[in-house]
C-alpha cells in the first residue's frame, strides 16, 4: 500500500470506483425475465455451468442476466470497475479489463454455513433500522463520500470501521441520496486487510473486490471526485490524485427490505438503481425501479 496515503483517508473513499469521469455511475445489469432473482444469499442456480462466462477466479456469470435495459445499465452503459461487475478480476489490472456484467453463480453452502450466515445477516439487518436516513448515519459518525451514483447509491463512510470485518458494524452505508431523510438501499463492508480479501461472510459467495485498475481512484480529500478509467491528467485537472488502494476491499450486501437486487445479496451492483449520478434513485431519464420505504 502507497505508505504516504493514510488508511483512514483510503478507507473514506475505497468503495466508490464507481465514479466515472464522463458523468456516469457504477454499471450493473438486470437479469432477463427468464432469470428468477435469488430470494436469499444462498440461492444457486440450475443454467449450464458450461453457459456461464468464467473469470480467472472461476466466478461464473450466468449469460442472459444482463441486458442492457436495467434502470442501471441504462443510467451507466459502460462498467466503472473491472472489479465491481459479475466476473471482474480484483480490479489491479487495467481499465479495460472488465469482467461480464450479470448474477454471479452461486456456490451451495454447507449447513454450518447457512447457519453461520443467517446469524451474521440478522446482525446486518439490526443495521438498517438503526440508521433509516442519511440524517441518522451522519448522527453515528458516517460522512459523505460520494455522492448519489446509479446502480451502488451514495455512500456514506466510518473510517474508525475499516480495521476489521463485523457484520454488525459496516464501514459503510448506501443511500438513494444525500438529502437528511434520503433512505438507506444498502451496506457496504469496507475493510483494510493485506495479504488477499479479509475473513467475511460465511460461505464463498461474498466476493471481494478492489478498485485499482488504471492506477486506481481519483481522491479529493476523502472523497472519490474521479473513477478508475480517469487519466493522471484528468483527475488532476479535478483537484484530485490517482491513488492506488492495494489493502482496501469492499463487499456489498443488499438485505434492505424493499430492495430486491435481481443479481443477489452479495452482488457488485443493483440492477434495478437507475437515476442520476448526484441525484438520486429516483430521478430521470432513468429511475429505479425499487421503492424503498
Amino acid at each position: 500500500m502507497n505508505s504516504r496515503i493514510s488508511v483512514p483517508k483510503l478507507a473514506a473513499a475505497a468503495c466508490l470506483g464507481a465514479l466515472v469521469v464522463a458523468g456516469c455511475g457504477s454499471s450493473s445489469g438486470k437479469p432477463s425475465a427468464s432469470a428468477p432473482p435469488p430470494t436469499s444469499a444462498t440461492t444457486t442456480t440450475t443454467r449450464p455451468p458450461t453457459q456461464a462466462v468464467v473469470s480467472e477466479s472461476s466466478v461464473r456469470v450466468i449469460p442472459g442476466s444482463a441486458t442492457g435495459k436495467s434502470p442501471c445499465e441504462k443510467a451507466s452503459p459502460a462498467p466503472a470497475s473491472p472489479g465491481q461487475v459479475g466476473a471482474g478480476t480484483a480490479g489491479s489490472g487495467g481499465a479495460g479489463e472488465h469482467g461480464a456484467r450479470g448474477m454471479v453463480q452461486q456456490v451451495p453452502l454447507t449447513k454450518a454455513e447457512q447457519s453461520a450466515l443467517e446469524a451474521q445477516l440478522s446482525a446486518a439487518k439490526a443495521v438498517i433500522r438503526a440508521y433509516p436516513t442519511v440524517k441518522d448515519a451522519e448522527a453515528a459518525g458516517y460522512s459523505m463520500s460520494t455522492p448519489y451514483v446509479p446502480c451502488i447509491g451514495a455512500h456514506y463512510t466510518n473510517i474508525s470501521l475499516v480495521r476489521q470485518f463485523d457484520p454488525a458494524h459496516p464501514s459503510e452505508l448506501l443511500y438513494d441520496g444525500t438529502s437528511p431523510d434520503s433512505k438507506i438501499l444498502g451496506l457496504s463492508y469496507l475493510v483494510y486487510h493485506t495479504q488477499g480479501p479479509p475473513p467475511g461472510f460465511a460461505g464463498p459467495n461474498d466476493r471481494w473486490h478492489q478498485h485499482n485498475a488504471n492506477g486506481g481512484l481519483c481522491l479529493k480529500g476523502s472523497v472519490v471526485v474521479g473513477g478508475e478509467n480517469s487519466t493522471r491528467a484528468q483527475c488532476a485537472a479535478m483537484g484530485g490524485r490517482k491513488t492506488l488502494l492495494t489493502d482496501i476491499w469492499m463487499v456489498h450486501s443488499w438485505i434492505v427490505p424493499g430492495v430486491a437486487c435481481d443479481w443477489g445479496v452479495f452482488s457488485g451492483e443493483c440492477p434495478e438503481l437507475g437515476g442520476r449520478l448526484g441525484g438520486t434513485a429516483e430521478d430521470g431519464p432513468y429511475p429505479s425501479t425499487i421503492k424503498v420505504s
